[in-house]
């Protein structure tokens, strides 16, 4: 039996090659079946662009495709309701739709390997193709869930797409505060290969060596956790291997866990495609997804890029330094994400340890916005051009719950009682009060200041970006709101004694056209801590409540924190002979 039969029953994943030179299939009796692709043809359809329809309200018939909407309004995509005169305090429903007429089938697509790409939008959809449902993000009320940061990519099921034909598509949004509408692409349609020419890693086709190389890793993977051998899954994982966060040690742990369940754990990958980079990693662009033989989801399908050796026939991770991290929270009940942005010291070195700022996002946001603005790629800058220290910064979740404990969410707890502690566990900190900053934007700016108060043995230096310095917390039920009206920053630093106000330093900034007055609240706090003689920077000057007016000034937050972590030199330990690495990251 050849290796590609022993295969057969460990991997199943969709085959969309265009060359059928490069397919390899396995034949186990009377089956047969694909292991994996070198990739799916260049195949796009852009749809931005002004042939869309669009209007305000909200009506569920609209979704299907023999609707007419020649009455709507002519509409361009991706659009910004933030800049347009007529939406710009508009907060409720709308449709956008789009006809478009599909080429014949391109040889080796089918419908399941196109990804219809949306996008931005602002802040919950569902989306419908030719009448049905693809995808939804974010939640419509009363249940409202702002998503305006995550991207939207959905996978249309096999035989909705009418190739050679006319095709509609739907989408139904909610704008519950601010913006609004598709504000940016790319919007259409598209296959992995083409997707990964606008945003991911590039390659060539693999040879069928390659190929074999990634099916002998994938399968030896599904085999070993099917069979609950952790030993053997074990085997497959590089020793420097580093993927979104996990070592080898904490995948294992994980894996580990799943285990322990009580039901068999299945690992699938679907639609894998392998290419090849230019330092001759195998590259898998998988969908994959773990659950256990009873059908329950232990972790949801999600696009991943896997990295193999391949010649040692091992997993090396993609050795990301931002991404998202996770874990079950007591304090809110429920699994929560945060981000994790690593300084380029982190993964050169294994025994240097680094300081560590918590960033708080604004209301109606969430850890993801980070990734929307290319927040590693800003870190990197400031290190290399403004020389800012290196830093572990973490991007907690706090959704729209002000940062504090109410029955909208025990946000405070999380961050002080479970996130601190988490993170100097599992990542390389510097886990003391002087190597430990808190910054914040809008509401988080807020945030920053009553936990960096409220927590001076966690936090020493504290940096609002327009922060809600003069509102309370705005949480939960009136009387908890009641309750948290001491906690208002300006309130908070005028009960306090200088003495206690002089454990921290301070960085604050406020547009003097800021939608909400917090350029003026900076001002305040400013002649608050000045009475009391204590020393703060703060920035003002024209802007708005937008990121056009913060986001250049993380220089100097930033160096606030840099100035406290360098006034506190720790020695750096000797760092291990390590082998040299064969290949390198980013």
């Amino acid at each position: 039996m050849t290796v590609f039969a022993l295969l057969v029953s460990l991997i199943a994943v969709s085959l969309t090659a265009a060359d059928a030179a490069t397919r390899h299939r396995a034949t186990s009796g009377s089956s047969s079946a694909a292991c994996a692709t070198t990739a799916s043809p260049d195949f796009g359809i852009d749809l931005a662009g002004g042939d869309w329809r669009f209007r305000t309200g909200d009506d569920l018939a609209w979704a299907a495709d023999d609707y007419s909407d020649a009455s709507w309004d002519s509409w361009t995509v991706p659009d910004d309701w933030g800049r347009s005169a007529d939406l710009s305090t508009y907060d409720g429903y709308a449709w956008y739709r789009r006809t478009f007429t599909l080429p014949e089938r391109p040889e080796g697509i089918n419908d399941s390997s196109i990804i219809a790409a949306l996008g931005f939008i602002d802040d919950a959809d569902q989306t419908f193709l030719n009448g049905e449902r693809i995808g939804e993000t974010g939640s419509f009320p009363p249940a409202f869930d702002s998503t305006w940061e995550v991207p939207r990519e959905y996978y249309p099921p096999n035989g909705l797409l009418h190739w050679g034909a006319v095709n509609v598509l739907a989408v139904r949004i909610y704008d519950g505060t601010g913006g609004g509408g598709f504000y940016k692409g790319p919007v259409g349609l598209y296959s992995k290969a083409h997707l990964r020419e606008l945003s991911g890693p590039t390659g060539n086709a693999a040879s069928a060596r390659q190929l074999a190389h990634a099916c002998a890793v994938l399968g030896r993977q599904h085999e070993a956790v099917a069979a609950g051998n952790l030993a053997r899954y074990a085997g497959t994982l590089d020793h420097d291997f580093f993927h979104q966060g996990d070592t080898a040690a904490r995948r294992l742990a994980d894996v580990r866990r799943m285990m322990a369940g009580g039901s068999a754990v299945v690992l699938h990958d679907d639609q894998a495609e392998v290419l090849v980079d230019a330092q001759g990693r195998l590259v898998v662009d998988t969908i994959r997804r773990w659950q256990s033989s009873d059908g329950t989801v232990l972790s949801p399908p999600q696009r991943e890029f896997l990295y193999i050796d391949p010649h040692r026939r091992v997993e090396l991770g993609d050795h990301s330094r931002f991404f998202r991290d996770s874990y079950r929270s007591a304090a809110m009940h429920r699994s929560v994400e945060f981000n994790v942005y690593l300084p380029p010291g982190y993964t050169r070195t294994t025994a240097r340890r680094f300081p560590t700022v918590y960033m708080l996002h604004g209301y109606n946001g969430s850890n993801i916005e980070w990734e929307a603005r290319d927040m590693d790629a800003v870190m990197d800058r400031l290190v290399a051009q403004k020389h800012i220290a290196q830093s572990v910064v973490i991007f907690p979740d706090g959704a729209s719950g002000w940062w504090v404990d109410s029955s909208a969410g025990n946000y405070n707890s999380m961050v002080v009682k479970e996130l601190v502690p988490l993170v100097d566990r599992v990542y390389r900190t510097i886990p003391d009060r002087n190597h430990r900053g808190i910054s914040g934007v809008s509401m988080g700016g807020q945030g920053a200041f009553t936990i960096g108060l409220k927590h001076p043995e966690l936090f020493s230096s504290i940096a609002s970006h327009m922060g809600a310095l003069s509102l309370p917390p705005l949480a939960g039920t009136a009387e908890e709101q009641a309750g948290h009206a001491s906690l208002e920053p300006l309130t908070l630093v005028h009960s306090m004694s200088a003495r206690q106000l002089r454990r921290h330093s301070y960085y604050f900034d406020g547009g003097s056209s800021d939608d909400f007055g917090f350029g003026q609240a900076a001002i305040q706090m400013g002649a608050e801590l000045a009475a009391k003689g204590i020393a703060y920077d703060y920035q003002g000057g024209a802007g708005r409540h937008e990121d056009a007016y913060w986001v250049p000034k993380l220089d100097r937050s930033f160096a606030l924190h840099s100035m406290q972590f360098r006034a506190h030199p720790i020695h750096r330990p000797h760092e291990p002979r390590r082998r040299s690495p064969a290949y390198t990251w980013p």
